[in-house]
C-alpha cells in the first residue's frame, strides 16, 4: 500500500499525539486514598479506623465523606457524614469514627456515597471525587 507524503506526515503526527496523550493518561492525577483499616467493637458501638493519604498537592481543611453502612443482607443500617480533615499535604493520617448501636460483625459493606466536602486553603477542590482511591484491609469491603 502506497501513502502519499502528506498522508504519512498526518499518520506520524497522529501517532505522536496519541503517544503523548497515552503517557499523560498513564500519569495519575494526585489523589487522596482512604483505607478502611479495621473495625473494632467498642461496647455496643463499632469503631472504624481509616488510614488517609493526602497526595493532592495541597492541604485539606475539610474532607467530609457521606457514608452508608449496610448489614450482611444488604439493608442500610445507618448513614453518616464523617469529617476527616484537617489533612496536611503529603501526609498519612489515621482517623476513627464511631457508629453507635452498631455491631461490627453485622456490617456487610460500607459505601462512600459521596464526598460532601473537599476544601483546601483556597476553597473547594474540583474533581475531588475522581481522585479518590479506596481500599479495605478489614473483613468488610469499602466501596463507592
Amino acid at each position: 500500500m502506497h501513502l502519499p507524503g502528506r498522508s504519512i506526515r498526518i499518520l506520524i503526527a497522529g501517532l505522536f499525539v496519541f503517544g503523548l496523550s497515552g503517557n499523560a493518561a498513564a500519569e495519575a492525577d494526585p489523589e487522596i486514598s482512604v483505607q478502611l483499616n479495621k473495625l473494632e467493637a467498642d461496647g455496643d458501638d463499632c469503631r472504624a479506623h481509616l488510614v488517609l493519604e493526602n497526595a493532592l498537592g495541597e492541604a485539606l481543611e475539610s474532607f467530609q465523606l457521606d457514608m452508608v453502612v449496610f448489614d450482611k443482607e444488604g439493608v442500610i443500617q445507618r448513614r453518616t457524614a464523617v469529617e476527616l480533615a484537617p489533612l496536611r499535604e503529603g501526609s498519612t493520617s489515621v482517623r476513627a469514627f464511631r457508629m453507635p448501636d452498631t455491631d461490627c460483625d453485622g456490617i456487610g459493606r460500607i459505601l462512600i456515597n459521596e464526598i460532601a466536602a473537599c476544601e483546601g486553603p483556597e476553597g473547594a477542590i474540583e474533581g475531588c471525587v475522581d481522585r479518590l482511591e479506596i481500599e479495605s484491609l478489614a473483613d468488610v469491603p469499602l466501596i463507592r
